[in-house]
């Protein structure tokens, strides 16, 4: 069966508009979080997904049961879902964190596959979540299927899925962006990429 896979990030958070690293620190949506929540859930529904996924993490899974309230399916939460651990740098702005990691900051931010001290490289991250939704995908019955997750890894996820290796080609959603694959049961197909229904 061939099957629609919609990526969903979560709306905004505080950490969000402080340009805080926020990895797998539980930071919730903030109110204009819940409404861009809100306004995706609405045009998703449309796509009537028949299993929704989640992270855990109190931002993710919010966004998911925004959706879920309108088509009446039960979300699912899966830790392995989680955002990128960013280790000692979460919390922390860009700058607050080039105050003391300068050098691995910089080759962070150059796209090296590389760890905060603490956290997890993208490919690590990237594999991670990739594998849980292949496991997801490959075990549901159903024709369309919303994964709620983190920023970050879904755009690894994605280019790992689709054989970029996790290079960084893609843009990362936009809070409540969203994108659409199709999958074949061999092969990832990415029909969309950073929609946002806001």
């Amino acid at each position: 069966m061939t099957k629609t896979v919609l990526f969903w990030r979560h709306g905004q958070t505080d950490f969000n508009v402080a340009g805080r690293f926020q990895g797998q620190t539980d930071v919730p949506l903030n109110d204009t979080g819940r409404i861009q929540a809100e306004q995706a859930a609405r045009v998703l529904a449309e796509l009537r997904p028949g299993l929704i996924v989640s992270s855990d993490l109190s931002r993710a899974a919010e966004t998911a049961d925004s959706l879920a309230a309108l088509i009446g399916v039960d979300p699912v939460r899966d830790s392995r879902l989680r955002e990128a651990a960013f280790g000692q740098w979460e919390g922390s702005t860009r700058a607050e964190v080039a105050e003391t990691w300068p050098e691995e900051l910089a080759e962070w931010a150059s796209g090296a596959d590389v760890a905060p001290p603490g956290g997890e490289s993208r490919s690590r991250s990237g594999r991670r979540v990739a594998d849980a939704i292949t496991e997801t995908v490959q075990s549901a019955d159903v024709e369309t299927i919303a994964i709620v997750a983190h920023g970050a890894v879904l755009r690894a996820a994605a280019e790992i899925l689709v054989e970029m290796n996790g290079t960084g080609r893609l843009g990362v959603l936009g809070n409540c962006g969203h994108g659409e694959f199709i999958f074949t049961g061999t092969n990832w197909v990415l029909r969309s990429w950073g929609r946002l229904s806001n």
